[in-house]
């Protein structure tokens, strides 16, 4: 078995009092999200608490500043893996209007997918407004990189290694796979929920993005283009699953419809999966949805390589 990691035993947190929120939708996102991720393990049926018990988690592990209190993640992977294992790796970036979340929001998910012989690695980010875009990009990249660094201790295999995101945190996803960094391994798979994929379709003048990428798209309009996932897409991506809510009213389903539309142009093997009747939260929060996008992921990094 291997040996537990050694991580930080005083972590400080970011002033909440440095932010200002933009709008109050990304407090009500990120409050909600909360609620339904901090479910006790007393609270779980019979087959979530063998799930628990199954997995390994390290916690508040630094991943790239010390002094950066956001440069922290958590590790979750199967307690029965052996020293030789190599299994695929998965970073998972948690939502909240890039200004607020945590990584703990997506918990259960990460435990799902241990249970299912995956590494990942749940991180927390720069957010805005205190730090623009690209800092969040950034720190993905920032992430993927110390998650290939640390692959030998960790039992990763890097030449499979995937992202999932909802909302802001698929935005992330969506551009961690498909505008890959040269000195880092490239994605082989990318599950991208509810995210915004084209900001070039913000209004002009509107400022509800102003806190995340430092104006209106009619003062910057080539921000808004470069932090807009749909604009990277070309025929050499990995395979990509979209999934969205038909009643959501925070990102409209349009958004997943174009990047359908702009990866099926070029070819990228996707999967588009519409939740019926369900809005931003219970989409993140379906059960069949989740579980349909892990099935992708094993069936592209684990099935797939055998």
């Amino acid at each position: 078995m291997r040996p537990l990691m050694r991580i930080p035993t005083k972590i400080s947190c970011q002033n909440p009092r440095q932010f200002w929120i933009v709008g109050q939708t990304s407090a009500c996102i990120t409050i909600a999200l909360f609620v339904l991720s901090s479910v006790s393990i007393g609270q779980l049926d019979a087959p979530e608490r063998r799930q628990e018990l199954a997995v390994r988690v390290h916690y508040n592990v630094v991943y790239g500043e010390s002094a950066e209190p956001m440069h922290r993640a958590d590790i979750y992977s199967p307690k029965a893996m052996d020293a030789d294992d190599k299994l695929p790796g998965i970073i998972m970036i948690h939502g909240g209007a890039w200004t607020l979340g945590d990584k703990s929001h997506d918990a259960q998910h990460a435990k799902r997918l241990a249970n299912l012989g995956f590494v990942v690695m749940t991180i927390n980010y720069r957010l805005a407004p205190l730090h623009a875009f690209p800092a969040q990009l950034d720190d993905c990249y920032l992430a993927l990189d110390w998650f290939a660094k640390h692959s030998g201790e960790l039992g990763v295999d890097t030449d499979r290694m995937g992202s999932w995101g909802y909302s802001a945190g698929g935005h992330l996803s969506a551009l961690l796979a498909l505008k890959p960094k040269d000195d880092l391994p490239r994605l082989k798979a990318c599950v991208v929920g509810a995210a915004p994929c084209d900001l070039t379709q913000v209004p002009l003048n509107s400022s509800i993005l102003s806190g995340v990428l430092g104006g209106t798209r009619s003062e910057y309009p080539d921000r808004y283009l470069e932090a807009s996932p749909i604009a990277y897409v070309s025929s050499d991506d990995p395979p990509v699953f979209l999934f969205h809510g038909s009643k959501d009213w925070l990102v409209p389903p349009k958004s997943s419809q174009a990047m359908k539309l702009a990866l099926e142009k070029v070819k990228v093997p996707f999967e588009y999966l519409v939740v019926p009747n369900k809005a931003h939260l219970s989409t993140f929060i379906d059960q069949q949805a989740s579980e349909k996008s892990f099935f992708f992921l094993k069936e592209r990094l684990i099935l797939g390589s055998k």
